[in-house]
């Protein structure tokens, strides 16, 4: 089997071109993330059925009014680069036919257009459309899959700004294993700059606190292709992590600090941190631990205002003479502190009776959005630092 489509170079090396519905269908397919093999980089989006559905019916409404539909065009991929050819029709090369010889039925990997494909899918099987119907493709050739994931970055992050959690996820998994070749990490840094490359460890770092046997985290974090319900979701995680990451004294110590007791990363120096500090959080307030649901102190409004607060807290603990991070510093820190206030951060009853729970809902749950995130923050960071004056000792960095 051979597909002739008439093709339009355009000057990122992608084509422009029209691919028949019937033949488009066959030879797609969407990369789904599969929790249990952690490969694929979109998320199978719990309205994705009914979405495809209302493209069928948006198509279905065209057509009755003999209009063509506008469903602009999609990216996709042809991941084997050998089947493909482009024979040029002028001079310049700009136009001509570009042959596919023997498609699989996974050989064109829809970039973006996933939901719209299972929409002309639907069309076609409902005969709303026929074979024919041709459909706008804007086609790469061999992109790897992690420059996949930099076209999938560049239109769902600048353009349509949907989530990109698990995508994120991936590059950072490529980039620990040694994965990502530099001619790859050249594009993602073309779409994602290094000023907001602090994401990518983020993920990292989220990552490794959900799957820490040592983690009070462990398990709580919401990942990706995880239907259960969790105390906070893996992006709202990531993201409470930016002003640890991208201050430029903080990358500094936590970089030193790596070299002198001999972590691999400095990632793991920041997570191991935050292990001692989450830790020490459970231990001064084990009822909200026990019971996250209960409170916001284990979901965004208690993840934002912490890891804010910690930006500044440790850069003072760094440079003063007591550079210790154990789980016994903080909890000396934190246990006459609003950290320790159940009731402040209670939001509703669990499944104890309902005596064992302040009788209404703290002042904490209502502090929501980042400008109140930053007010949390400021409070619970003049709380620590009288805390970190009074328990000020010489000694070396500990961890």
């Amino acid at each position: 089997m051979k597909l002739e489509l008439l093709a339009k170079k355009n000057q990122d090396l992608s084509y422009s071109v029209s691919i028949r519905a019937s033949d488009l269908v066959h030879h797609s397919f969407v990369d789904f993330y599969d929790d249990k093999t952690g490969q694929g980089y979109q998320r199978r989006e719990t309205l994705r059925d009914r979405r495809g559905r209302e493209i069928a019916q948006y198509i279905e409404r065209c057509i009755k009014q003999n209009l063509p539909p506008r469903l602009f065009e999609m990216t996709a991929n042809a991941r084997e680069a050998k089947k493909v050819t482009f024979d040029p029709l002028d001079e310049k090369d700009r136009l001509g036919i570009l042959y596919i010889n023997n498609p699989t039925e996974r050989f064109f990997s829809i970039i973006d257009g996933g939901t719209r494909l299972l929409g002309i899918q639907n069309a076609l099987s409902q005969s709303i459309i026929d074979e024919e119907t041709t459909f706008d493709v804007r086609l790469f050739v061999d992109l790897t899959v992690a420059e996949e994931v930099a076209q999938f970055l560049l239109i769902n992050e600048k353009q349509k700004r949907v989530r990109t959690d698990l995508s994120l996820r991936l590059v950072q998994k490529l980039l620990d294993n040694g994965d990502l070749q530099d001619n790859e990490m050249h594009v993602l840094e073309t779409v994602v700059p290094k000023t907001d490359s602090w994401r990518y460890e983020a993920s990292r770092i989220a990552g490794l606190m959900n799957k820490h046997s040592d983690s009070p985290w462990n398990n709580l974090i919401q990942m990706p292709g995880d239907n259960s319900p969790k105390p906070v979701k893996l992006q709202a995680f990531f993201s409470s992590l930016k002003n640890v990451l991208t201050e430029p004294d903080l990358e500094k110590h936590f970089e030193r600090v790596a070299r002198k007791l001999e972590f691999n990363s400095k990632s793991e120096v920041i997570a191991q941190i935050l292990r001692n500090y989450w830790n020490a959080v459970r231990s001064v307030n084990p009822k909200a631990h026990e019971e996250p649901n209960t409170n916001v102190l284990w979901g965004s409004i208690g993840v934002n205002a912490s890891h804010i607060a910690l930006s500044t807290i440790l850069l003072s603990i760094f440079n003063s003479q007591d550079v210790d991070f154990t789980q016994d510093r903080f909890e000396r820190i934190l246990k006459d502190t609003m950290i320790a206030d159940y009731p402040k951060w209670f939001t509703k009853p669990g499944t104890k009776d309902e005596k064992e729970y302040p009788g209404e809902k703290g002042e904490f749950p209502t502090m929501t959005g980042a400008a109140n995130y930053v007010r949390l923050a400021k409070m619970l960071e003049d709380d620590v630092r009288i805390a970190i004056h009074a328990d000020m000792h010489a000694g070396n960095v500990k961890i």
